[in-house]
């Protein structure tokens, strides 16, 4: 079995190329995780956002309803005084 080694007519520039690019690829790994972990972070925020704003919704469903019982009951009363 022979090991592997080096020919000299490899040039330094193309091992000197594929270690930047390395160095790149792994770079933009990083950046995608980062980006990665910054929007589990704010697809949390907006659901806990989500989650107010509809409970602000259903509380004010609830005021729109009542408010129209009181219509129809006030209306109730003044035909019924008519």
């Amino acid at each position: 079995m022979e090991n592997w080694h080096l020919s000299r007519n490899v040039p330094i520039a193309l091992f000197l190329a594929l270690v930047v690019q390395a160095v790149s690829v792994s770079g933009a790994f990083t950046k995608v995780e980062v980006g990665v972990e910054q929007n589990s972070k704010d697809i949390v925020a907006v659901g806990e956002r989500v989650s107010v704003l509809d409970n602000r919704q259903r509380e004010h469903e609830v005021r729109l309803a009542r408010m129209d019982e009181n219509i129809i009951h006030i209306r109730e009363l003044l035909e019924s005084q008519q």
